[in-house]
Order: structure tokens, then C-alpha cells, then sequence
């Protein structure tokens, strides 16, 4: 039978692993390096995306050109092609993007209005003063 590892662990307590034959310490213990590496090659494992070619996008100009958009992002996340915190980043900029194509156009629509208000009060002849018909 192996004796234990003899490091402790981050809350004090004893580690509880089987000492590595020659060693005082268990394999983790031992070498922290195979520790982190194991643990990356365990977060790597965990990415289950497809490497594809980098997509370029052209700029949305419409709201209809950001829908086309996000609905691409949608089937490219469910085929697992497009990382989901990619996919957020680019909800972030369309939901900004959407509000900046409202307030252009609400602005277009402000300066038709201002100009077709100018224009009317440029050929509307002056009103005759009101008679007074008494009846109060």
C-alpha cells in the first residue's frame, strides 16, 4: 500500500491522493503544471464549436439587413459554427444599431415635417382678422 500524499490542500485539510512511488506527494501535487494543463485540455474538450472560415459581415443598413443577420447568427449557434458569447456580443451591437436606425428616422421624419410646415407658412396668404358676431 502507497502512503498519502503529504501536501495540503487550499482549505488546510490533508490531501487525500495516493503519494507517487519515490515521492512524498501525488502526481497533481508533484508537478502544479500537469494540474493546469490538465485542466485547459479539459475546458478544450468542452468547446464543441466547428474552426470555419471568418465570416465578414457586411454592414446592416436597414433593420431588415440586422434581422437577416441575427437570424444567420441563430442557425450558425445551433450548428454549433458560432461561439454563443459571439452570438451575444452581436445581439448587444443589433439591439444598439436597431435604436440608432429609429432615431434617423424619426429625425428624417422631423425635418419633412419642419420643411413642410416652412414651406406652408410661405405661401399661406394672412388670415383676416375674426368678426366679432357678438354672440358670447
Amino acid at each position: 500500500m502507497s502512503q498519502k500524499c503529504s501536501a495540503r490542500t487550499k482549505l488546510g485539510n490533508e490531501c487525500r491522493a495516493a503519494a507517487v512511488m519515490g515521492t512524498q506527494f501525488c502526481a497533481l501535487h508533484g508537478n502544479p503544471e500537469r494540474a493546469a494543463e490538465l485542466g485547459r485540455m479539459g475546458g478544450l474538450k468542452n468547446r464543441h464549436y466547428i474552426e470555419t472560415e471568418p465570416v465578414n459581415i457586411t454592414l446592416p443598413s436597414t433593420a431588415e439587413d440586422v434581422k437577416n443577420v441575427m437570424g444567420q447568427a441563430m442557425v450558425d449557434v445551433r450548428a454549433k459554427k458560432l461561439d454563443p458569447r459571439i452570438a451575444m456580443a452581436l445581439t448587444s451591437m443589433s439591439r444598439v444599431l436597431l435604436e440608432a436606425f429609429q432615431t434617423a428616422d424619426l429625425q428624417k421624419r422631423v425635418e419633412r415635417l419642419e420643411q413642410a410646415r416652412a414651406t406652408a407658412e410661405r405661401f399661406q396668404e394672412p388670415l383676416p382678422p375674426a368678426a366679432d358676431s357678438g354672440s358670447d
